[in-house]
């Protein structure tokens, strides 16, 4: 059961509708429909000079004008990330059997304990390596069982190796949310282009983001299903437009063949 889903959200939300993979360098277009950055980049690549500007979504054609920098400027999609992370913990945690959870440092040995900050099963000897390294000397290791309930349960996290990379600054992550602009930044942007911006750690703020886009979602529905209802409406009366006016021409063509006859 817990496989079915786990595939069901992988198919759903994680997979590109253009080339049907799952997403690479996720971008995320206003109308939030999200694809690869390299099939966008095909897409547009296609319509040649006279739409070089814009594009239409390829799935509901709302059209998206290209902000500077063309497509690497557009905003990433780091929930997809987020979500995707969340699915291959879950999925790792779904197969694992009668608690024999491989290292996931050597790959080799069964782990016998986890580290909680990193995230991570470690077997007896990585465990102490971990332990002697002075950057993991005072992570806490807890047993298997726990750091599986606690993976589990943090379904709302953002790991740090899931983020992605600055477009402005290759080395470095978007780890800040600038509250100013909207948008996720990294360290060297909360020093150049938003130094004076109100801004916060994105694990800290991608909470309250989430909650705000979901309301929004939620008051935007039944305004979607309203315009659908007025786009069958028009495009109803197009069709019947079209109709009578063939009709039409088609009268005042017959007409004038009878006043030549005539």
């Amino acid at each position: 059961m817990a496989e079915a889903i786990l595939s069901q959200i992988s198919g759903d939300f994680l997979e590109c509708t253009v080339c049907l993979e799952p997403f690479k360098d996720p971008k995320v277009l206003p109308c939030l429909h999200t694809f690869c950055k390299g099939c966008l980049e095909k897409f547009v690549g296609k319509q040649g000079e006279l739409m070089k500007d814009k594009f239409q979504c390829p799935t509901c054609r709302t059209e998206t004008v290209l902000p500077d920098g063309g497509i690497a400027g557009l905003k990433n999609n780091f929930f997809v990330l987020s979500l995707r992370d969340t699915v291959e913990t879950h999925k790792s945690v779904a197969n694992v059997e009668d608690d024999k959870v491989p290292c996931d440092v050597c790959e080799e040995d069964v782990a016998s304990c986890g580290c909680v900050l990193c995230e991570e099963f470690l077997c007896d000897e990585c465990v102490r390596a971990h332990r002697r390294a002075k950057r993991t000397r005072d992570h806490e290791a807890i047993g298997v069982a726990e750091l599986e309930e606690h993976l589990i349960t943090k379904t709302s996290s953002v790991k740090p190796t899931s983020l992605p990379i600055c477009t402005k600054h290759e080395d470095e992550r978007l780890k800040f949310f600038c509250e100013t602009c909207q948008h996720p930044v990294c360290r060297d942007c909360t020093v150049l282009q938003h130094k004076d911006h109100k801004y916060g750690l994105l694990t800290d703020v991608v909470s309250g983001v989430r909650a705000k886009i979901k309301d929004k979602l939620e008051t935007a529905m039944p305004k979607f299903q309203e315009y659908r209802d007025i786009a069958g409406v028009v495009t109803e009366k197009q069709t019947e437009l079209n109709t009578r006016s063939k009709k039409a021409a088609d009268d005042i063509d017959a007409a004038a063949e009878e006043e030549i006859k005539y």
